[in-house]
């Protein structure tokens, strides 16, 4: 079997697609994977880092006026010609795309030559390419149940996100907090804001540190490109930090605060990690609210949107929530009720139900 994957642009679209090739190798070890993407944006350089052939192309997306609109359709009916080069040259048994605009000449390249197609979508409200190429795609899979309302429910399965896997297999290493000098036997709270950071909240929680209770530990994130600079110096209880291990940090805390993206929620669900979600308004449709809102609904998190955000809050919710086990346990449980830990096996075996 050989399984051709478009995955690019950021983070939340590459790192699902390569969860499930890892998983894939790992299950059915003979599978050959090729990744397609764009040759200019994260992709080109991360998934050959992976040890993946990779076939890249440049694509613009169709945001802008009438003239970058039109530059935009050219550039996708050269890249779906490509793309049928590539799936003639492949041959591949199957190609599944992860979102994002550079899955469609892929896919409808793919379609046109009758190669059976799969679409991931990880948000709970889909992107623009997913719900475009819902006409070209055999198999869908979601991993909300809002996604049965935007795409057609033949076709469409509630599997989850390929993450949860990983996610659900993290160990606990307590030896994490001894590198940072914090006490094993304390319960702690970390911010993650993402792998880029987000000045905007990191000045918020510069200011809400001093304002947490000292019965437990921080740690914050600060993020590796984030221009924000903490104000706040670390001490023996809380801990600044440039980057951190996400899965590690939700496995061992007793909150977390997070953003609400994609790949987060599928692991705080498959952990089961009590939360407050501070869902980014900078996205594409809002999407982190309504992932976020998923959890809230479920009473699996807590939610402060980023308009409503200042230290007292802040400080205010973690406080409450810290001296509120029950509370916390309730979103554990209900968290771990969404999380779908076989999400991958259970692609996986609808892949190769496809393929054969």
């Amino acid at each position: 079997m050989k399984v051709m994957i478009a995955a690019g642009g950021t983070g939340g679209h590459i790192y699902p697609a390569l969860a499930l090739a890892e998983r894939i190798q790992k299950k059915e070890p003979g599978t050959e994977i090729v990744f397609f993407g764009s040759d200019n944006r994260m992709e080109a350089k991360l998934i050959p880092s992976e040890g993946y052939r990779f076939y890249g192309f440049t694509m613009s997306g169709m945001n802008g006026g009438i003239a970058a609109k039109a530059a935009s359709l050219f550039s996708l009916l050269k890249a779906e010609k490509y793309c049928r080069s590539i799936l003639q040259k492949e041959r591949p048994s199957i190609c599944i795309g992860f979102g994002n605009y550079i899955s469609v000449p892929l896919i409808k390249a793919a379609h046109a030559l009758k190669i059976p197609t799969m679409l991931h979508e990880q948000n709970s409200f889909a992107g623009k390419a997913n719900r475009y190429l819902a006409k070209y795609a055999d198999a869908i899979v979601g991993c909300y149940e809002s996604s049965l309302e935007q795409f057609p429910i033949s076709k469409t399965r509630i599997l989850g996100n390929p993450e949860a896997a990983q996610a659900a297999e993290t160990v606990w290493d307590p030896h994490t907090l001894e590198t940072l000098g914090l006490d094993t036997k304390i319960p702690f709270v970390v911010f993650m804001m993402g792998s880029l950071g987000s000045s905007s909240v990191s000045k918020v929680i510069d200011e809400a540190l001093p304002l947490l209770h000292s019965d437990f530990q921080v740690i914050a994130a600060a993020g590796r490109s984030n221009d924000y600079q903490f104000q706040y110096p670390s001490n023996d209880r809380i801990k600044i930090v440039d980057y951190v291990d996400g899965k590690m940090m939700l496995k061992g805390c007793s909150l977390a605060v997070v953003r609400a993206g994609a790949t987060t929620m599928a692991e705080i669900c498959a952990i089961g990690t009590p939360s407050i979600l501070i869902p980014s308004p900078y996205v594409p449709n809002n999407h982190q609210y309504h992932n976020a809102m998923e959890l809230v609904n479920a009473e699996a998190a807590d939610i402060i949107e980023e308009k409503d955000l200042n230290a007292q809050a802040l400080a205010d919710r973690i406080n409450a929530l810290m001296e509120n086990k029950d509370a916390r346990m309730t979103m554990h449980s209900n968290a771990a009720k969404l999380g779908r830990a076989d999400a991958a096996d259970q692609i996986i075996a609808w892949i190769k139900e496809m393929a054969e």
